[in-house]
């Protein structure tokens, strides 16, 4: 059996996409970029999907795991720690729910759906 082949980086198919700072989005597209910001992850916030990533990580690194699992267990992580990137900007969020409740106290109430007649 051949030894497993390590280069120096593996990119994703897919990368990851998170949300740092204030609204801040941050793309991880490669193994080592996972690695790197599990490094940076606080100690304090380390719990068993961190471990579990990191494992991955360093699996999928010697070729005993497949990038694509390593990815899965980076993105559980991702999902448990509350930083997965939802596609919605907090601070456009906030601005337009501003913007709402302004329109709704000057008398322009949102549209309401019209009820289906009964045949």
């Amino acid at each position: 059996m051949s030894e497993p082949t390590v280069t120096s980086d593996m990119p994703l198919r897919a990368s990851v996409a998170i949300a740092v700072g204030a609204g801040f989005k941050r793309e991880i597209a490669s193994l080592s970029a996972m690695q790197n910001f599990l490094k940076e992850w606080p100690q304090a916030k380390r719990g068993d999907c961190y471990v579990a990533a990191a494992q991955a990580c360093e699996a999928a690194w010697t070729g005993e795991r497949k990038l694509e699992e390593a990815r899965q267990a980076f993105l559980s992580f991702a999902e448990k720690a509350g930083i997965l990137w939802t596609g919605v900007d907090p601070v456009t969020a906030l601005r337009e729910a501003k913007i709402r409740r302004g329109k709704t106290r000057r008398g322009h109430a949102p549209r309401q759906c019209e009820k289906q007649p009964k045949h």
